[in-house]
């Protein structure tokens, strides 16, 4: 028999698993839960409609209400911890739809949903063919809905996100061009006709954003970091601590960036050393085959070092970007299974190929790119990193933790996973220190900007010197900065997450070892730090 707390937590994923199926279903909408109901919704797409979002957030309060009504009679540790973790779930809901009102301003949020959603529908497993034609065909039907509440509600957009979405149209019209050409040889008559309805409706869609002039991104910047922090992160830290410690790891991984520079060549600056690397013979080597194999060795050797214990609930596949996300999505990402059938895979999205009008040049720095990094990359996105991550949350017995991700512990985890690498001595040259210098330079540098360009500690064109200063073009680093600001807290993510599961093992990780640290660590799920010290505190006391 549920208890009443077990009883509101699942109807709480339920209900959003109802209203919003492509976004719970999916790791690209990190203010929501991974609702696993939304498994049973593959033919449904999320209802955005103005009404529809105010009415959720009226039950979202009262979700609310009911969860700190709760707590106010709740003493067992592992309860409460459940029930802060399902108020800060609500309140990241409430920064994203009420105080960001993404709704009103992003249109890649109705594509992404749009096209996530049908791929979904394409891809995820489905007891016949039949089941998937079918779920495919009522997600295409539900693509001119969604696209004209998109322009109901839109009414301004920022620069960065216009920009982003022009793009990604032509990425969605790109995919739907893929996708007919499968149902034209296998001669689905209602597919075909819900692809040219989904046609029209991007036309449409197209036409409706040329009606538009964008805006300076400035203009929609609220006050939601500190929220973020507070309330949906659940930090302990103030601001000013945070931007500190960035600050911290910015010099001390700049120190160690021109001592490595010396040791290497002293005629050359540390980022012509980064430049001119490349570890693998790029013109004879393919970028997926690459990664495949590290990924292998990756997990071979994690496994016998530290993580002999944890059991993959999924095989992971390594594969091309999928071409509606390719330009939204960076050049290496994880995404992760949603359900719980064991033929559902893990994918590695890797972008190999950009469009042609980018030119040869930014191909050719693509891949070397890729090349250059593949060692961190892999361990970041797949193992020790994500994919170590979520194969473990999928498999908690709690079900409140194995349904809710937090951007802070996730992101921090598999920026730590990096280090291990050097740590375990999986990579041993100074040249490989020197690439995880320069991914850690870039962390701070986006940690920094995320908290001193909202608070007022940093000006514009300091953002722009500390990612000039990290390796990037002013080009680039324009861009990042325009984009770190729309999404204020994301960034500070990989270093404050990494900042607090190091303190964590400087005071834990020697009294219970580091193997068992970071089970006990991953296996309590991913819980705010303050909480995962209590948790910690408890298991240490039943040891005595």
């Amino acid at each position: 028999m549920k208890d009443p707390q077990t009883e509101l937590a699942l109807n709480y994923f339920d209900y959003l698993a109802k209203c919003f199926p492509v976004m719970c279903a999916s790791d690209e909408f990190h203010f929501l839960p991974r609702a696993e109901k939304a498994s049973q919704y593959y033919d449904q797409v999320d209802n955005l409609d103005a009404d529809v979002i105010r009415e959720c957030l009226f039950n979202l309060r009262e979700f609310q209400d009911k969860f700190d009504r709760l707590a106010d009679h709740e003493n067992d540790f592992e309860k409460l911890t459940d029930l802060e973790l399902l108020k800060a779930n609500v309140a990241g809901i409430f920064i994203e739809l009420k105080m960001k009102q993404s709704w009103r301003n992003n249109p890649l949020l109705y594509l992404k949903i749009a096209f996530i959603g049908l791929d979904y529908a394409l891809t995820k497993p489905a007891s016949s063919p039949a089941e998937r034609t079918e779920r495919a065909l009522a997600r295409l039907r539900a693509i001119p809905r969604l696209l004209q509440q998109a322009i109901d509600n839109i009414d301004s957009v920022p620069k960065t996100y216009y920009q982003a979405a022009c793009a990604m149209l032509g990425d969605c019209k790109r995919y739907l061009a893929e996708i007919s050409k499968s149902f034209a040889k296998a001669s689905c008559g209602h597919l075909t006709e819900g692809l040219q309805k989904a046609w029209s409706a991007l036309d449409a869609f197209d036409k409706f954003m040329r009606t538009l002039s964008p805006v300076p991104d400035q203009q929609f910047v609220v006050p939601a970091l500190e929220a973020t922090l507070k309330d949906h992160f659940l930090s302990v830290r103030s601001l000013p601590e945070v931007f500190q410690i960035a600050v911290e790891e910015w010099q001390e991984n700049l120190e160690q960036l021109k001592k490595l520079q010396g040791n290497i060549d002293p005629g050359k600056s540390w980022r012509e050393l980064y430049h001119a690397y490349c570890p693998s013979d790029i013109e004879k080597t393919d970028t997926i085959s690459l990664y495949q194999r590290e990924i292998e060795r990756l997990a071979c050797f994690f496994q016998k070092h530290g993580f002999r214990e944890v059991h993959l609930s999924s095989s992971l596949e390594v594969c091309e970007t999928p071409t509606y996300l390719r330009s939204v999505r960076c050049s290496a990402s994880f995404s992760a299974a949603f359900g719980a059938d064991v033929g559902e895979k893990d994918l590695f999205y890797i972008t190999t190929r950009l469009p042609q009008e980018r030119g040869k040049e930014a191909g050719d720095l693509l891949k070397k790119l890729l090349h250059r990094e593949y060692k961190f990359l892999a361990a970041h996105e797949t193992f020790p990193g994500h994919h170590l991550l979520d194969c473990v949350r999928r498999r908690l017995e709690n079900r409140v933790r194995r349904q809710i991700e937090s951007p802070l512990f996730y992101e921090g985890w598999s920026y730590y996973a990096e280090s291990l690498l050097t740590e375990y001595g999986y990579v041993d040259t100074p040249i490989e220190y020197l690439v995880d210098c320069k991914r850690r330079l870039w962390r701070a540098a986006r940690c920094q900007i995320d908290v001193g360009l909202t608070t007022g500690i940093l000006a514009r064109e300091d953002a722009m010197r500390l990612l000039t200063t990290a390796g990037f073009t002013s080009e680039e680093a324009n861009s990042q900065t325009d984009r770190f600001r729309l999404n204020p807290g994301y960034q500070l993510c990989y270093s404050l997450g990494r900042y607090e599961i190091m303190k964590l093992r400087e005071t834990y990780g020697t009294r219970m070892g580091r193997d068992q640290f970071h089970r006990q660590l991953l296996q309590g799920g991913e819980l705010p730090f303050h909480l995962i010290e209590k948790r910690f505190k408890t298991i240490e006391l039943s040891d005595v």
